[in-house]
């Protein structure tokens, strides 16, 4: 059996601008056709899909008008009937090393996916220690574990599960060895940059700020992003690698296939699931002592959205997604948070949006024209709002702010020499190269590179303004408030000379004033959601909780429906976090559910 799939990154680098609606905000361009949210199914259009129409949220009552009724199955209505010890739902991120895991830990294992093939939607993983990070001097106790739980802890304002965060780091870096292990054909890269032998390009893995920049300190940022993680050219060669080592130890997978409502018993333990094959009318019945639920986030179940994430409907955020099943349907929305419910799990109440702003302007590889480096940031009424110096999921938030939410960033000519002094952080161009990167490089590694020919070419497209002057810059700027902006800039400039921003406090190393022309303006919108991440409520066993919080037994969660791992907003301190959990919880599910632990 040979698997396959796609990454998010490796979609975003081949994919084309979508519309001019999108351009400016981060991510921009790089949406598939534009689908009803509520079911999946294509409305054609040039845009991403939007959850539309007015918001809900909770209404007090203890209703989810977006859960519906449980489905009702007979046994006349099953035309399969499986015994097994593992059920695996949803072979992505965390479902695929879960497979590996249930069948190395001894299970019989079946595996249902709603796709023909496996869903591979990342490239980064945050990772602590281990024998693999090692060879880069980042091994066990690399990081301060109190620094990085603490962080994280008030990045999700102390909304998740510190016990899931704390075993993260105790553990992911024997998981990362576990998991590259069944990748025979890996090659790791000595840096971040190093260059690549012909014969592994299209499959290796590399540190990311290895080395780290000598003007970049970590320990002295107010939001620090930590020199942690590692990236992937191609997660899903590593990840059909994985799945290929649990088929190979027995694991059933069903393709096309998809999870319908869980089993319980007289006690209320999980007993199985049934499923339902594509174009079928009928259900498979699977009799199992253990289900692990690893079906994604809900980020295309427009009520879903309306119900957990009513700000991005009201602020029409638009969505990104390429989980999606050969009919063109988008698969993350939210059927295992569904499976859950209905079998009493409880869903936590704070959920965290991913709009991660990587900078206006962004092209077809989803690369903002200069990044989301904190250089000046004027909104239309030429004011100044904000210390630009801010990761890509705080900028989003300020951008939302603004009068049509939407903002513009400034640089000059001077930008090659300022860039090092930028955060060695997602979404920030702090490398200036003469020369483009080498084809096959990793399209995680891009994005913090820029060219001189990177910002001649978004000039080209449009997606830069550029000028001599800067009234001439300010005047091409529709709705801009001119005397405003330039009174702004001229207070920016007397502030990058003082070598203090009294005004908004933004760092000093990165004050750089409008000086020498030409100059150059990004205009940045709001950013594409990448996700919405809330779950089950859950531990760091990925045991699964009631609505009376306690264990349901039988029940995993793992991946997005896994709760717990992040709330209110994505923390940009670990690169690569979600997916990184995703491997590592998927593992911890996988063996517990083999051993009904």
């Amino acid at each position: 059996m040979s698997i396959e799939g796609i990454s998010r990154r490796s979609f975003l680098s081949g994919a084309a601008i979508a519309g001019a609606a999108l351009v400016g905000a981060g991510l921009t361009g790089c949406a598939p056709e534009a689908r009803d949210a509520s079911t999946g199914n294509a409305k054609g259009g040039a845009s991403s899909a939007t959850a539309s129409g007015s918001t809900v949220g909770f209404d007090g009552t203890g209703t989810m008008p977006w859960l519906g009724e449980a489905p009702q199955i007979s046994d006349a209505d099953v035309e399969e009937t499986i015994d097994t010890d593992v059920v695996i739902v949803g072979l992505g991120c965390a479902g695929v090393p879960a497979a590996r895991a249930a069948v190395e830990a001894g299970a019989k294992v079946v595996c249902l996916e709603t796709s023909s093939k496996l869903n591979s939607a990342a490239s980064d993983m945050a990772i602590f220690g281990g024998q693999t990070m090692a060879q880069w001097g980042r091994g066990d106790g690399f990081m301060d574990k109190k620094t990085v739980v603490e962080m994280h802890m008030e990045e999700c304002s102390h909304h998740v599960n510190q016990s899931i965060i704390s075993r993260y780091y105790d553990i992911s870096g024997a998981a990362l060895d576990w998991f590259i292990s069944a990748s025979k054909n890996l090659y790791i890269a000595p840096e971040s940059y190093a260059e690549i032998p012909a014969e592994s390009q299209a499959n290796y893995m590399y540190p990311y700020m290895y080395p780290l920049p000598e003007t970049y300190d970590y320990t002295k940022e107010a939001l620090p992003c930590y020199p942690t993680s590692i990236g992937f050219s191609s997660l899903a060669t590593v990840m059909a690698d994985n799945l290929q080592a649990a088929v190979d130890g027995g694991a059933d997978v069903r393709y096309n296939t998809k999870g319908i409502a869980l089993i319980k018993d007289e006690s209320g333990a999980i007993a199985g699931i049934y499923a339902q094959g594509t174009g079928s009318e009928k259900y498979i019945k699977i009799n199992a002592k253990s289900v692990v639920l690893a079906t994604g986030d809900y980020l295309a179940n427009e009520e879903m959205m309306k119900f957990y994430a009513p700000e991005c409907v009201e602020n029409g955020i638009k969505i990104l997604s390429i989980d999606m099943d050969d009919q063109g349907n988008y698969t993350n929305v939210g059927e295992g948070h569904k499976m859950g419910a209905w079998a009493g799990a409880a869903i936590e109440q704070w959920h965290a949006p991913m709009i991660h702003h990587m900078g206006g302007g962004a092209g077809a590889d989803g690369r903002g024209v200069i990044g989301n480096n904190g250089f000046l940031w004027l909104n239309l009424h030429g004011k100044r709002f904000m210390n630009e110096d801010l990761p890509g999921q705080q900028l989003e938030n300020q951008v939302e702010l603004q009068p049509q939410r939407k903002a513009y960033q400034f640089f000059d000519s001077s930008w090659p020499e300022q860039l090092q002094y930028f955060p060695a952080a997602h979404g920030v161009a702090c490398f200036y190269r003469a020369e483009a990167l080498p084809e096959y490089t990793a399209s995680g590694l891009r994005i913090n590179v820029r060219t001189d020919a990177d910002i001649e070419t978004a000039v080209e497209e449009g997606r830069c303004l550029k000028a001599d002057t800067i009234e001439e810059l300010l005047g091409m700027i529709e709705g801009m408030d001119v005397e405003t902006a330039k009174a702004s800039i001229d207070r920016y400039n007397e502030l990058c000379v003082a070598g203090e921003d009294t005004d908004f406090f933004k760092s000093p190393q990165r004050l750089f004033g409008l000086v020498n022309g030409p100059f150059y303006a990004a205009e940045c919108g709001c950013a594409l959601n990448l996700a919405n991440l809330g779950g089950l409520e859950s531990d760091e066993e990925c045991h699964v909780y009631s609505t009376e919080r306690e264990i349901i037994p039988g029940l995993y969660a793992c991946g997005a429906p896994q709760g717990g791992r992040f709330a209110v907003q994505y923390p940009i301190s670990l690169k690569g976090l979600s997916a990184g959990m995703c491997m590592v919880y998927g593992k911890v599910a996988g063996e517990n559910a083999a051993a009904g632990v």
